[in-house]
């Protein structure tokens, strides 16, 4: 009886083995160098940079970000400051920014409409776009804080490689030390869920909101000037899916290195995944993955627990040791990547269960605003929906 449980065991280390490193192999081929770029210091002869900034949000987190953009390293910017005029919040805000004693010009343009998704802040760039003066154009998000390298590298990276548009996913940073623990577990979870989507659905997505996206003012009146031809909607120019469909040179890559989000443990994949909708067996995969590094550490404690006198108590080792290694170095990658704690990687599976417990009630918390929608006004549904 003993050793029929223990090659049951061994199965099911041998199947949690496998699954983990199915996971680390996609995760690490998703996060490959060549969605990197490696950036160096401009010299200046790529002129002006105008970067746009619609405001939404948050008066305290656009304080920070635009507090960024006058940090850059990049001695040529100027800043375009979008707002709705009819926001007291925003309308202080800027003020209080053309206030700010800095070698970086400050413009600021009102709208008559608030600024709540990509088609009003493509319609409030497009009215913005007049008057700026640089012969690069950034479009930053609300959310998004820059390096002070951050402008200038992207700009060599883009003027010396010939790439007319490019589009950088930031990176993301906890602001608590509980959250910095639990955030590359939160990653690993939301990666595994990611990877399971690329295999049901082969098709590319087009990239409707870039958070960062940096544009050649050349490319872009071309792009704007087809875009505006009768019958096509202006409303692709400010996006790479449109210059990708124009044979243009584009770039998609990640750029945590350079920027990054604050954000919430408790809305993790919100401010991480923008487009993030849990799949019907999402929850099951994140139970699946609950069990299999309760038995990496099982296996391990099963192991050293005197019962490797034979052939499959050694495999039982050596397969929960694998599967252990493996989420240690995952948790290490996601942690370097995130800005999250590194040093914690060896005690892994201390923040893997709360971890899976959040994302569960994230998943219940994003199950009831898809319902309540549905109740409401069926036409609108919440980015993080559950597909059915």
């Amino acid at each position: 009886m003993e050793g029929f449980l223990q090659f049951g065991l061994l199965l099911i280390c041998w199947l949690a083995a496998l699954a983990t490193l199915l996971v680390f192999l996609e995760s690490w081929f998703a996060l490959s160098n060549r969605q990197r770029f490696q950036g160096r210091r401009a010299s200046g002869a790529y002129g002006v940079v105008t970067v746009f900034v619609p405001l939404q949000g948050a008066v305290d987190k656009l304080d920070r970000v635009i507090r960024s953009v006058f940090s850059q390293s990049y001695p040529f910017i100027e800043l375009v400051l979008i707002y709705c005029e009819d926001d007291l919040r925003h309308v202080n805000l800027s003020r209080e920014i053309r206030g700010f004693r800095s070698h970086v010009p400050v413009r600021v343009v009102p709208t008559a409409f608030p600024i709540e998704n990509e088609a009003d802040r493509v319609r409030a760039l497009e009215q913005a776009q007049a008057g700026a003066r640089g012969s690069w154009w950034a479009v930053l998000r609300p959310d998004v804080i820059l390096d002070r390298l951050a402008v200038e590298q992207t700009l060599e990276f883009a003027g010396s490689n010939e790439v007319s548009a490019m589009a950088l996913r930031p990176g993301v940073q906890c602001t608590s030390f509980i959250e910095r623990l639990l955030a590359p577990s939160m990653e690993y979870l939301l990666q595994m869920m990611r990877v399971v989507d690329n295999r049901r659905e082969r098709a590319k997505k087009m990239v409707i909101d870039s958070p960062f996206i940096l544009v050649n003012r050349e490319a872009f009146e071309v792009v704007n000037r087809i875009n505006r031809m009768p019958g096509i909607l202006n409303e692709a120019g400010w996006t790479i899916w449109s210059y990708q469909l124009e044979g243009l040179r584009t770039f998609e890559g990640d750029g945590s290195r350079w920027m990054w989000r604050e954000a919430s443990i408790r809305s993790w994949s919100s401010h991480n995944d923008a487009e993030r909708r849990y799949g019907v067996r999402s929850a099951g995969f994140v139970v699946a993955s609950v069990w299999v590094a309760i038995i990496s550490i099982l296996g391990v404690i099963y192991g050293f627990a005197g019962q490797i006198d034979n052939f499959s108590g050694a495999s039982i080792l050596a397969f929960s040791a694998v599967s252990y290694a493996l989420m240690a170095i995952s948790y290490f990658l996601y942690a370097r990547r995130l800005r999250g704690s590194g040093w914690f990687a060896p005690f892994w599976f201390l923040s893997h269960v709360p971890a899976s417990i959040l994302t569960i009630l994230e998943m219940r918390k994003a199950n009831k605003e898809r319902e309540s929608t549905a109740s409401g006004s069926p036409s609108s549904t919440p980015r993080t929906s559950i597909r059915s």
